[in-house]
């Protein structure tokens, strides 16, 4: 072969050996690319395993961890002699713990245990099983990590007995519990009032909700004390949750106190293994003390026990309230301690005698003439002299209408002293009608008729006469005129009031002319007795009237009680100097018609004087029916040794 041809022949095979160095070299790198990347995830794995670990166990950590709320104990209540009135005890109750009655892998099975183990429980303490499967369900998705609660306030034979009968069986255990206890039962129980959990239909409702995985509620006040000072007064946080801070305060507490917390680990499926730090324990709560005296109070209840009926008992240097009884009443032992029993509470909400209200400072009351003390004031502002005459002889016509006196067939010539003391309705009337109704309207509106005593509980502000009044409680009515003056002068007509107010005012008449705002609410102390609110005696307004006036008002009072034709006679107590003045009113119409009956008085003893108000629904007369409740209160408190 010729050189050229050979030449020829060897070319094609030098192109395919560049082709192929060509894709060697294209191999080589995009392996050295793909090595790169490896490398590059090899190093940024490092990274993260090493440099970023604390991260990652802090992660999977809180995770893992949860936050359980642990509510505060109550504060307690007291009266002003330290009588506890409510408290707070450490039941036992009967708990599952569901971590350890869990069927693995089977969360209808687990149910279905933990509901044949309270069933096999139930039989053992022969009390009726509280646990649906529905209850336990809604438990597992809510609360897994917390214990169940079956049974409460168990007694040690009963938990023998459900320890005997259920040995075998694991998560079964005993937990104290607080609960609201009431060492005298009904005393004071429309003061005290009532508490319940916080939320408990849905604890999602409250504010501090989203701060804790596990939710434990407080008790929370309903009604009375338990609700006015669940917080101190005055401070700005809402009525059922607190600061988002738990452990830390920043106001002074009431009632109830500030809650702690705990942190546990929990496995997958919510249920705790461990605990993690120490918990932080709560800021329990204040101690109220009362004005009243549990003497007193129990002497108030028991004279009144069995009617329909209100007594009110005022120290008149300061407006404390001494006593404040309501009947019927109700006991807070046998249905509020650790939830509200439904059947007991339906029971008092169906009673006639509507046992859960407060009469004596709630009740709405026409007040008949134990409003007469102020409506004499009124006429001797006027001018009238208490000297002058009036001749009563039993009626008197007002716009052509037969206003009738108590006395049918009339007292005779009265001054204002004896006017007072055989409540003589003719006098009232002439005079009134000849004044009008701005004096006396003067007089009542400095007494806080109308307008609410500022007491720390609930209370209504009755009516106040005036023409818008009239309107309102009668439709189609007339502008005010004389025949309203003249009802309005022997208390009938247009104005209802409180027992508490007309106690309030009584206790004016008593010390001067001095509007106390009365306190039911002594003092707040915590638990090493450093006080952190107490009440300051406060005068909200004086009696529209002078000093002179008031001895002649009172010269009138005593008769009432001290003369054989007083109306009070009933009230006199031997070795008391007693004032008083009754007063009834018809109230309703028809076969409905029923009196309220009253009497107002004060007593001074051993240099501290004191106002009372009894009223009674459905008496016959004010001197029969009340004045002899008075005169008991007074002998009984002031005279009988404790």
């Amino acid at each position: 072969m010729s050189p050229a041809a050979r030449r020829k022949e060897e070319k094609p095979r030098g192109s395919a050996s560049g082709i192929l160095t060509t894709e060697r070299l294209r191999i080589l790198i995009l392996g050295g690319i793909v090595a790169f990347v490896f490398l590059a995830m090899l190093v940024r794995l490092a990274y993260v395993q090493i440099q970023s670990a604390d991260r990652s166990i802090t992660a999977i950590s809180n995770q893992s961890i949860r936050r359980i709320r642990i509510p505060a104990r109550r504060g307690k209540i007291y009266t002003r002699d330290l009588k506890l009135l409510a408290g707070s005890s450490s039941d036992l109750n009967l708990v599952f713990y569901p971590q350890e009655m869990r069927v693995k892998g089977n969360r209808k099975q687990t149910i279905d245990h933990i509901y044949e183990t309270a069933e096999t429980v139930s039989r053992a303490i022969g009390k009726p099983n509280p646990l649906s499967k529905e209850d336990i369900a809604r438990h597992l998705n809510y609360q897994p990590g917390l214990p169940l609660v079956v049974f409460r306030q168990l007694t040690p034979r009963e938990l023998e007995r459900a320890f005997q009968k259920s040995r075998d069986i694991a998560g079964i255990d005993v937990e104290p519990d607080e609960s609201r206890t009431y060492p005298e039962g009904a005393l004071a129980a429309h003061l005290i009032g009532y508490t319940r959990p916080a939320h408990p239909d849905n604890p999602l409702e409250a504010s501090d909700r989203k701060q804790y995985s596990y939710y434990v509620p407080d008790r929370i006040g309903v009604e009375g004390i338990e609700r006015a000072f669940d917080r101190l007064p005055g401070t700005s946080q809402e009525e059922t949750d607190y600061d988002p801070q738990p452990g830390t305060p920043e106001t002074p507490l009431g009632l109830r106190g500030m809650p702690g917390y705990s942190l546990v680990q929990v496995d997958h499926l919510g249920m705790i293994r461990r605990n993690i730090i120490s918990r932080i324990e709560p800021h329990h709560g204040n101690n109220v003390i009362l004005a009243i005296n549990s003497r007193a109070q129990k002497i108030a209840e028991s004279i009144i026990s069995g009617q329909r009926a209100a007594l009110v008992v005022l120290d008149a240097s300061n407006g404390d309230v001494i006593a404040s009884a309501s009947s019927p009443t109700y006991n807070l032992s046998a249905g509020f301690s650790t939830i509200i029993r439904k059947d007991y509470y339906d029971k008092l909400l169906k009673s006639p005698g509507r046992p859960l209200y407060n009469r004596a400072f709630l009740g709405n009351y026409t007040p008949g003439s134990i409003l007469k003390p102020l409506v004499a004031l009124a006429f001797l502002n006027s001018g009238v002299s208490p000297e002058e005459i009036v001749n009563c002889d039993g009626e008197t016509i007002v716009n052509g209408v037969r206003i009738r006196c108590a006395a049918r067939a009339g007292h005779g010539p009265l001054n204002l002293r004896g006017a007072l003391a055989k409540s003589c309705n003719d006098y009232m009337i002439e005079h009134a009608t000849a004044i009008g109704l701005v004096p006396i309207a003067d007089v009542l509106r400095s007494a806080g008729i109308g307008r609410k005593t500022g007491v720390e509980l609930p209370e209504i502000a009755g009516t106040f006469p005036s023409n818008a009044s009239k309107k309102r409680s009668h439709r189609n009515a007339v502008r005010w005129n004389s025949y309203d003056t003249g009802l309005l002068s022997i208390g009938q007509g247009v104005i209802t009031l409180s027992p508490l107010q007309a106690a309030v005012y009584t206790a004016a008449l008593a010390n001067g002319g001095k509007i106390f705002r009365p306190h039911v609410v002594w003092k707040v102390v915590d638990s090493n007795g450093n006080v952190l609110y107490e009440r300051k005696p406060e005068v909200v307004s004086n009696l529209r009237t002078t000093p002179r006036f008031l001895d002649e008002v009172r010269r009138g009072m005593f008769d009432v009680v001290n003369t054989p034709r007083g109306s009070g006679r009933e009230g006199k107590v031997a070795g008391l100097e007693l004032y008083g003045k009754t007063g009834s009113a018809q109230v309703g119409s028809g076969a409905n018609r029923i009196l309220t009956t009253w009497f107002i008085s004060f007593v001074t003893y051993r240099g501290k004087t004191y106002a009372c108000c009894v009223m009674v629904e459905g008496g016959s007369s004010g001197g029969a029916s009340c004045a002899p409740l008075a005169a008991e209160f007074f002998r009984r408190y002031l005279l009988e040794k404790p």
